[in-house]
């Protein structure tokens, strides 16, 4: 499993936009696609703290996620998407350790 992570803030003045794309365009995008596990959203807590958003996604393999970034669809998606926030960054994660109590 692999965890493909991006982080973004929402350009001023288009919060409104944005939540229109998550309720349209945006809504459950990576859950529409084989080999996706599971979808986190975070939200900063500090307000004004960058990233203000992080999305994780874990997916089965490198190809699942290779599949989803050359759709067509998702490709659409993703272009408005990023005419409504900045600053963003992504990273692919492996897990390495996990320690609970």
């Amino acid at each position: 499993m692999i965890t493909f992570e991006y982080r973004f803030d929402v350009l001023p003045g288009k919060a409104k936009d944005y939540r229109k794309y998550l309720a349209r365009a945006g809504k459950d995008i990576w859950l529409k696609f084989s080999g996706v596990r599971a979808v986190r959203t975070y939200q900063s807590m500090l307000g004004g703290a960058s990233p203000q958003r992080v999305v994780q996604v874990d997916l089965d393999s490198l190809a699942a996620l290779e599949k989803i970034l050359v759709n067509q669809a998702f490709k659409k998606a993703k272009e408005t998407f990023h005419g409504l926030v900045t600053n963003v960054s992504d990273s692919l994660l492996v897990k390495v350790s996990e320690k609970k109590r």
